[in-house]
């Protein structure tokens, strides 16, 4: 699944892409955030974990106002707690795979502050973890999950040079990620993301 968006990422930049497009429309980034999952067990509990969020951004501007992206994210989190007698660590993580575009305009009339806005379309891969113990037994039990992900985002750009800017940005995703552990089910349903890019290009 992971190879099939990479190559769409890979294509969607090509077939995009056009005569207009110069060498220094390029350009690659790096994003740290924190990111609130909305999670629910079988028992009918709703975690939140709020973590922290890191991703590798790569795309080009395929004219004055729309930019596309590939997106490469990772979030760890983890989260003590009981369960009967055994006490338990549980420890998630999300790996994501994303395409993004989004529609860039100048903020007001200033020319080096601009919003943006756009979707989001991807995979998203999570791994759970769960070890614990008691008096007598040890615990331990892991799986993982694909399911798409898909969001909006909404921004604001901060140009300091023409080749070098930072985003600050929210967005919402949506995915259904379902794990079974035994008698444990964790569903992962939503992700919000706020976070800051900054963006070299070329």
């Amino acid at each position: 699944m992971l190879k099939h968006i990479a190559s769409a990422a890979i294509a969607s930049s090509v077939l995009m892409s056009s005569s207009a497009v110069m060498a220094n429309d390029w350009f690659v980034g790096a994003t740290v955030g924190s990111a609130d999952h909305g999670y629910k067990e079988h028992n009918g509990l709703k975690p939140e974990f709020r973590d922290v969020y890191t991703a590798f951004r790569a795309g080009t501007y395929i004219s004055e106002n729309i930019r596309v992206y590939a997106n490469l994210g990772h979030v760890k989190g983890s989260e003590e707690g009981k369960y009967e007698d055994i006490k338990l660590n549980s420890k998630i993580k999300n790996l994501e795979l994303s395409i993004s575009a989004d529609y860039v305009d100048n903020l007001f009339q200033f020319s080096n502050t601009k919003y943006f806005i756009g979707g989001t379309l991807g995979y998203n891969q999570m791994k759970v973890d769960i070890s614990g113990e008691n008096q007598t037994d040890k615990l331990s039990i892991k799986d993982k999950d694909g399911a798409a992900l898909y969001g909006l985002q909404t921004g604001l750009i901060q140009e300091f040079t023409p080749n070098i800017s930072a985003e600050f940005g929210m967005r919402y995703a949506k995915m259904n990620n379902n794990i079974h552990l035994g008698d444990f089910q964790i569903k992962q349903r939503d992700q919000k993301l706020a976070y800051i890019n900054v963006s070299y290009r070329f």
